[in-house]
């Protein structure tokens, strides 16, 4: 049996999460990769009732999971929408187009999120500093935001 040092594990608190705002959601980032050189991220999304999530894309690189805690979160792809409730667990590969949106006007809605590469954190974060304040980001901006990250709008063809 190969001879290793100490691994560390972590416990992380919803209080001491590191806390985004981009646009009406609140994104609680527990893990961005760090501890897991980068290959998974952990976050809760807070959607408000009645709120949408991001523009519909797609990603080249990375896998994303949303586990409903609170709510419902509504996927839509180009094909279908779908409603993923408490308990639920959607799985979002490389090249689906889809975005999510909360479908109640009355109850807000929280989802857990991984993304793996976990470096993908780092869009959350980027955007939320380009939108400080509540100032609106132009399209273009989101746009180049998005591809920096390796995620881009349905009309742009997933191969090269």
């Amino acid at each position: 049996m190969p001879i290793r040092g100490p691994v560390p594990v972590k416990l992380y608190k919803k209080e001491a999460a590191e806390t985004l705002r981009v646009g009406p959601m609140t994104i609680r980032v527990y893990e961005d990769g760090s501890l897991t050189e980068n290959r998974v991220s952990g976050v809760l999304l807070e959607v408000p009732a009645g709120k949408s999530g991001p523009p519909m894309h797609w990603h080249r690189f990375h896998d994303e999971l949303f586990f409903v805690t609170k709510g419902t979160l509504r996927f839509v792809t180009p094909e279908m929408e779908v409603d993923a409730s408490a308990g639920d667990l959607m799985t979002v590969p490389p090249g689906a187009v889809h975005t999510f949106k909360n479908p109640s006007e009355t109850e807000d809605c929280e989802c857990y999120m991984t993304a793996t590469p976990g470096h993908y954190v780092d869009y959350f974060r980027m955007l939320a500093k380009a939108t400080e304040g509540g100032k609106p980001l132009p399209s273009g901006d989101v746009q180049h935001l998005m591809a920096l990250f390796g995620t881009f709008p349905p009309e742009v063809a997933s191969e090269p």
